[in-house]
């Protein structure tokens, strides 16, 4: 519990997406979806693509990850940065709570 106190929600949320995109397959049509664009069936998604695009990085494949959405490697760079920059802060705050409490 100790470990959900130091960390920040946002953080958390893009920790389980990556999780997430990690164990899907990118290569099957279908998988678990909240896309509205793909529940009303359009399939070209840009966001979808994104997805797509880091979870091709996470299995490996560079160059279906940049034929997928070009922006795939750039994105995963700049959320594992902000990940990064929401552990340290909440870690800084937590530490400074502790040292004004006493």
């Amino acid at each position: 519990m100790k470990f959900l106190q130091r960390i920040d929600i946002e953080a958390l949320f893009w920790l389980t997406a990556f999780a997430y995109l990690t164990f899907i397959n990118p290569y099957t049509p279908k998988h678990l979806d909240f896309c509205l664009f793909s529940l009303v069936g359009i399939d070209n998604c840009p966001g979808c693509g994104l997805g797509k695009s880091i979870s091709m990085i996470f299995h490996g494949d560079f160059t279906g990850s940049f034929n997928s959405h070009p922006l795939g490697i750039p994105a995963l760079i700049l959320i594992i940065k902000r990940i990064y920059q929401l552990i340290k802060n909440k870690i800084v705050l937590q530490n400074k709570l502790e040292v004004f409490n006493g």
